[in-house]
């Protein structure tokens, strides 16, 4: 399964520089979780095609990974926010101060892009 997680964020990242159909193919593995020859039933080409084509997207979303490291960007940036956070909300203060505090914490939500629940 965590294969799959970790096929499916390359894929938010690096997708757009596959080719329709191996976007379509790893689209069908990853988000709809469809076996291999279901995938074939549905685009009309072989198991072993869409075994192929797995494979082959999965190599170049790696490589792509491997030289501009996107995702893991993404990872490091995610975990300092959320140290942040959690830093900023062991500060007890004052009225005064609370507002900045707020603030700061809208504005780690607005780099992380999480959407504030406050």
């Amino acid at each position: 399964m965590e294969k799959r997680v970790e096929l499916t964020l390359l894929m938010d990242f690096y997708g757009p520089l596959l080719t329709q159909h191996r976007r379509e193919i790893l689209r069908l593995y990853c988000e709809e979780d469809m076996s291999f020859q279901e995938i074939a039933d549905q685009m009309g080409i072989s198991r072993q095609g869409v075994h192929d084509a797995v494979k082959a997207a999965t190599a170049q979303l790696t490589r792509y990974e491997a030289a501009l490291g996107l995702v893991d960007r993404y990872r490091r940036i995610r975990s300092e926010v959320a140290a942040c956070r959690a830093l900023l909300d062991s500060v007890s203060t004052d009225g005064a101060s609370q507002a900045a505090l707020s603030e700061a914490r809208a504005a780690l939500d607005r780099i992380s892009g999480i959407e504030t629940m406050e």
